[in-house]
């Protein structure tokens, strides 16, 4: 597990009353339900850029912090067309082929 740091942040008392009941309906404490949700959304929050056509799939998988095929097994699952064109591709191929010489 990575190094944890405390953070203050204010919410409102809407947000409050959703953790506490994600807490409890999953019998974990508050501050799990808050990480878990912070990792939620930053899967969401890298799909929807990327749905948006704002960032690249390397991108998407960096914010998501999954790896690369995760990530494209999600947009697959999820119906998520690819952002690449003909010439991302075929300019992908090509350093392919250079790394590979």
């Amino acid at each position: 597990m990575k190094m944890q740091s405390i953070m203050s942040i204010r919410l409102s008392p809407e947000d409050i009353k959703m953790i506490n009941e994600i807490a409890t309906r999953e019998k974990i404490d508050k501050s799990t339900a808050v990480r878990e949700l912070v990792e939620m959304g930053k899967v969401y929050f890298a799909i929807s850029k990327y749905k948006e056509g704002k960032i690249s799939i390397g991108k998407a998988a960096e914010i998501a912090d999954l790896p690369l095929s995760e990530i494209m097994d999600l947009f697959a699952d999820l119906g998520i067309r690819s952002n690449l064109t003909m010439e991302d591709y075929l300019a992908g191929a090509k350093v392919a082929e250079e790394i590979l010489k």
